[in-house]
């Protein structure tokens, strides 16, 4: 295991994530106690894994191997004060996400990633996720969400999942006002393959659109 941001013996809000020597497989990037006010972009231009600029409260960032933590000291307490934060990832890699805790304004563009499974532990809200062409099925999975936007290639077939009540919710040209004990949908394309993505919320969901970009 390594620290990554530490410097002079203080947390520093620019962090530099280098490959690890003799390390393959899909990269890990773990929120351990919640994040919020995050861009998250892809970086074709990179020399590491990953490169950060976070503002204050500053997270702990540590690494071990291609498995990268950021972590809060004081947990989730401060989320909503939290200034904006940029994260930039190499595409060099698959990669997988992880946030514990809850988490809010998230915004990521990962068009070009390969994107290999999102997940959300605790509750969410306004999220927007840009997703490119998935080279295996790919899975989304959230406890419970607030303001949820999923935007894939047109010709990527999704399947959506609610385990209970959801409102609000548009998949593609389809609108579900108020749908009780669950919901399951796809896109009019069907899942043919091993190339597509599937959204899944176990608990219940406000605002969700599921669309596609050019």
């Amino acid at each position: 295991m390594s620290v990554i941001s530490t410097s002079a013996g203080a947390r520093d809000p620019h962090v530099v994530v280098p490959f690890a020597d003799g390390t393959s497989g899909v990269a890990r990037l773990s929120f351990d106690s919640g994040l919020a006010q995050l861009g998250l972009r892809v970086d074709e231009q990179l020399t590491g894994l990953m490169a950060a600029d976070f503002a204050h409260p500053l997270p702990l960032v540590w690494a071990a191997g291609h498995n990268v933590h950021v972590e809060y000291p004081l947990g989730s307490r401060l989320l909503h004060q939290m200034g904006p934060n940029t994260v930039r990832l190499s595409p060099a890699v698959p990669w997988a996400f992880d946030v514990h805790g809850g988490a809010e304004h998230l915004d990521a563009d990962l068009t070009g990633l390969d994107v290999r499974s999102v997940a959300f532990h605790s509750g969410a809200t306004h999220l927007r996720l840009i997703l490119g062409y998935p080279t295996v099925s790919t899975t989304i999975r959230l406890t419970s969400v607030k303001d949820l936007r999923v935007d894939r290639p047109a010709d990527v077939p999704v399947r959506l999942e609610i385990g209970k009540g959801a409102t609000k919710v548009m998949l593609d040209d389809r609108w579900f006002g108020a749908v009780g004990g669950g919901l399951i949908e796809q896109s009019s394309r069907p899942h043919t393959g091993d190339r597509w993505y599937q959204v899944i919320v176990s608990g219940s969901a406000d605002t969700v659109t599921i669309g596609a970009v050019a």
